[in-house]
């Protein structure tokens, strides 16, 4: 139950720890399978879901460049990837949220959409820069299957949670 102007200001401390918290369960997970399969946790994502319906767009597009760019210094050590993927789902939220109605259902198939679009855009693009060579063989049914599996197992356990704790009650929250 924090309050609007809290959450502002903690959203982009928040979304840093997650994307750490997301890279190390990703790690735990592949190391289960022996590497054979990969599911990417995407908490940061479902956070992001649940704040774009309170914070205005244009923090969170400037906070997810920001998250976007020290992602691909993590991560890959090029500059542009992650940069342009968060920034283009946190737009694709905020559009989700004025055409669509909210409610569980349509937060669950946004979810779903943003992880697909997410793992296809910067595959997509690691691909175009030569930084992988992954056919879709390996991709869809050892990493996207996995990786959708795992997060809608993370929205159905923490979506209730997460709301409640990051949305004020007299804000928004969501319809069943």
């Amino acid at each position: 139950m924090i309050q609007r102007t809290t959450l502002k200001y903690i959203t982009p401390i928040l979304l840093f720890l997650l994307f750490l918290l997301d890279a190390h369960i990703t790690r735990i997970m592949a190391s289960w399978t022996n590497n054979a399969y990969v599911a990417n946790a995407h908490f940061a994502l479902l956070v992001l879901l649940i704040v774009s319906k309170v914070i205005d767009e244009r923090f969170l597009l400037g906070t997810a460049l920001v998250i976007g760019i020290l992602y691909d210094l993590y991560y890959i050590g090029v500059i542009g990837i992650y940069a342009v993927i968060f920034p283009l789902l946190v737009m694709l939220l905020y559009f989700f949220k004025e055409v669509i109605q909210q409610n569980i259902l349509t937060l669950f198939f946004t979810m779903v959409i943003s992880v697909t679009i997410f793992e296809l855009v910067s595959l997509l693009l690691q691909t175009v820069f030569g930084l992988t060579g992954t056919s879709s063989d390996y991709f869809v049914p050892r990493y996207l299957g996995p990786t959708l599996l795992f997060n809608i197992f993370i929205f159905v356990i923490f979506i209730f949670p997460l709301e409640k704790l990051l949305i004020a009650p007299a804000d928004e929250s969501l319809d069943i």
